[in-house]
């Protein structure tokens, strides 16, 4: 166990490295590339209410994402955290009047009121951050919990979470997994969308 811990985090490590060596040009240029990759997907023309992180920690951009959402008629909610010992996310509107502040992890989200928050099962999709994914589908994230929490059985909540990372975090062999693992049914990255089971 303690080993598959320690693997774990030199991923973690090598993979974030690896995003913040990135120009800026090289991010702009993933950024807009993933755009059109997911543009491809005849999901996101289905689709009309879409939960979506905020980029963070040299995360791949999902703003220009976001603004092609907006300009389509979409309705985007991002998540928030209301309890952090329970790692728990929730997820409220975004706009472009949002008003965002950095919460405790320095990841930018949404001033709310509980009013805002809306039940997961309202969201057709889910754009999930994540620093590495493998061969089949299982995702590696920064090891809060949080979007473990919120992914099990996405099945069931009738959501489909799509990861969304550049090529280079697919990690080329499978990982062993823990208990909590989520296997993501979709990933995009700037180049490809990787298909990992039925949703």
């Amino acid at each position: 166990m303690k080993k598959i811990l320690q693997s774990r985090k030199k991923i973690r490590s090598d993979i974030r490295i690896l995003r913040r060596s990135l120009s800026f040009f090289e991010k702009i240029n993933a950024a807009n590339k993933i755009v059109q990759t997911s543009w491809d997907f005849k999901i996101f023309h289905i689709a009309k209410n879409i939960g979506c992180f905020l980029s963070f920690d040299s995360e791949i951009d999902t703003y220009p994402l976001i603004k092609k959402l907006w300009l389509n008629k979409k309705n985007v909610f991002v998540p928030v955290i209301r309890s952090f010992s329970k790692k728990k996310i929730f997820f409220v509107p975004f706009t472009s009047q949002s008003i965002l502040h950095p919460n405790k992890y320095n990841i930018l989200e949404p001033y709310f009121d509980d009013k805002d928050i809306i039940s997961e099962l309202y969201l057709d999709i889910v754009i999930v951050p994540l620093v590495g994914f493998d061969l089949k589908g299982f995702r590696l994230g920064m090891g809060g919990g949080f979007y473990d929490n919120f992914l099990r059985n996405w099945k069931l909540k009738k959501i489909i979470p799509i990861g969304y990372a550049y090529d280079f975090q697919l990690i080329k062999s499978y990982m062993i997994e823990e208990s909590w693992d989520i296997s993501l049914p979709i990933v995009l990255t700037p180049k490809k969308i990787y298909f990992f089971s039925k949703f």
